[in-house]
């Protein structure tokens, strides 16, 4: 364990060197950062605006010598601004994740340098430990740097600081984050290390990502009556909550279907946390933290659950040599 720790490191630190050399981390979480950046951009030009209506009404109102009262002010959380841009780290983080675990394994075999840095004195738990450890460190900073920048925009356009608790409540989604792109990260690796042909495993690597981050939540959503309609169908309709669950009970079976297309997708449990911690979702406005992770137990045992099982499954199965070098 002794020596196994400075090789670990040391592999780790020339993955870092490597990905910013190439500048391709650079390039990946620039552009995470941008398309995020601008998702919040839009949601307080929508947030201006709806205070500006809100303004206009009082204005009216006081003009004609009504009480403004009469007109609620619109009930305000910071962090719904975060709505679209977690929707672009939801997005763009997990190919954040495919494209450095493409090139992890891509260098090495591209250069034929694989099979040789297995005849060292170094172990392949080592060796991998080594490329995990340091590309899960370039993905935390990478989502770090973009939470950071959204914490300040929230502050910057929302004109409010944000207390401790609502920093806490920004923070965990970003260990989320971190543990969803790192599990496409494993993915990535594990395909491109086992793959004969090496473009086969970005291919396949991406062809899951459509799949089970753009295909597969919209399914979902679609599937979701309260999706079709602004505001939902139920609540246009004038339906009250006993009756809609009435209703719903009625389509358990469909439900039931609907949930499990989109449960079978990471991305939605990502979404469906990180929601609830944001209060993006309004029904957990005004809960304590605690309380919501409880409630998304389910969630962040399933992003955690894939994280850990697609560790095991990359160090447990071994590199063929053979077979991946004679494609290269």
């Amino acid at each position: 364990m002794i020596e196994t720790f400075p090789q670990i490191k040391a592999i780790a630190f020339k993955e870092i060197h490597d990905a910013i050399r190439t500048h391709i981390i650079v390039a990946v979480a620039g552009f995470l950062l941008l398309a995020a950046m601008v998702a919040l951009a839009v949601s307080g030009i929508a947030m201006h605006v709806q205070v500006a209506a809100y303004n206009e009404g009082r204005d009216q109102l006081i003009a004609l010598g009504q009480s403004p009262a009469d007109l609620p002010p619109p009930a305000f959380f910071p962090l719904k601004l975060l709505r679209g841009f977690i929707e672009q780290i939801e997005i763009i983080g997990a190919v954040l994740g495919i494209v450095l675990g493409y090139r992890a394994a891509a260098i090495e075999r591209g250069r034929n340098t694989l099979a040789l840095v297995m005849t060292r004195p170094i172990g392949q738990a080592t060796f991998l430990a080594g490329k995990i450890g340091g590309n899960l460190v370039l993905i935390a900073v990478s989502l770090a740097v973009a939470f950071l920048a959204g914490t300040i925009g929230i502050v910057l356009v929302a004109g409010v600081s944000l207390s401790a608790h609502e920093c806490l409540r920004v923070f965990l989604p970003f260990l989320a984050a971190t543990a969803y792109a790192g599990s496409f990260f494993l993915l990535g690796l594990y395909l491109a290390l086992h793959l004969t042909r090496l473009p086969h495993a970005l291919l396949y690597a991406f062809a899951i990502w459509l799949t089970l981050v753009l295909v597969l939540p919209q399914i979902g959503d679609t599937m979701d009556p309260d999706n079709q309609i602004a505001g939902g169908v139920f609540h246009k309709l004038g339906i009250a909550k006993p009756q809609e669950r009435e209703i719903l009970a009625t389509f358990a079976t469909y439900e039931t279907l609907r949930n499990a297309i989109e449960e079978a997708s990471p991305a939605k449990h990502f979404e469906r946390l990180t929601f609830a911690l944001t209060g993006i979702k309004d029904t957990y406005n005004g809960m304590a933290i605690g309380p919501v992770l409880y409630e998304k137990l389910r969630d962040v045992l399933t992003l955690v659950g894939i994280f850990a099982g697609l560790c095991l499954l990359v160090f447990w199965q071994r590199i063929d040599f053979t077979r991946i070098t004679k494609e290269t």
